[in-house]
Parts: structure tokens; sequence; C-alpha cells
């Protein structure tokens, strides 16, 4: 039997959801292909806002969307998720947690990982 007094509870640094990761890979990907948000916007046959809303990771993105916006980068949507699941390793590496959807409890922890993320993303 377990002494639960002894085990300890480890608290992540911060959170980041999978989808913001998505987002964030895209956006990144988005820029070094000289794309515009209005672009990919039109292609979805969505307005600006709103993928804005997909890219911040503020809105769920469907697996056709994931396709649309692939295709305007000229890549596998498979590729996008590859850099997604790598910030995510590198993240949680850092003390992270990447849940796979947006838990709107804890947004002090969401903050701590999205400063994070920001780190990461501009040593690369």
């Amino acid at each position: 039997m377990i002494d639960k007094s002894s085990v300890k509870t480890v608290m992540p640094l911060g959170v980041v959801p999978y989808n913001t990761l998505v987002g964030k890979a895209i956006e990144a990907m988005r820029s070094k292909a000289g794309v515009t948000q209005t672009n990919m916007a039109a292609a979805l046959e969505i307005g600006q806002s709103a993928y804005s809303k997909l890219e911040s990771g503020h809105a769920a993105m469907t697996i056709a969307q994931l396709r649309v916006i692939a295709m305007q980068l000229s890549c596998d949507p498979h590729k996008i998720l590859k850099e997604a699941d790598d910030l995510a390793k590198q993240l949680q590496v850092s003390g992270v947690d990447v849940p796979a959807k947006k838990d709107e409890t804890n947004k002090a922890a969401l903050l701590v990982g999205l400063g994070l993320l920001l780190a990461l993303m501009s040593k690369g």
C-alpha cells in the first residue's frame, strides 16, 4: 500500500493546449512562405478574424481546414502536425502541460505556458 502523504503532486509549470501549438506551427510556416492571413482566410472561405482565431488556437480547426491550409503552404497536413508535436515535446521537457483541449480553469498556467512557447519559437 502506498502512503499517500509521501506522494507529491507535480504541478506543471504552465499549460499550452495542443490546438494552440498547431496554430503557432501554421503561423510560422505561413510567415516563412509569405502568405497573409487574408489569403488563408479566402482559401478557407472565412473572414480574416475567424482565421486569426484558428491560428491563435481560440477556435477549433477541422480536418478539412487543416488540409486546405496545408495546400496553401505547399505541404502535407502531417508536416504541420509534426511541427506541433515537436513544439509539444520541447514544452513538456520544460515542464509545460500540453492537453488535447483548452482548460479554462487555470489562466495563469496558460499564460506561463504561452510565454515559454514564445521563448522556444524565438530561438528557432
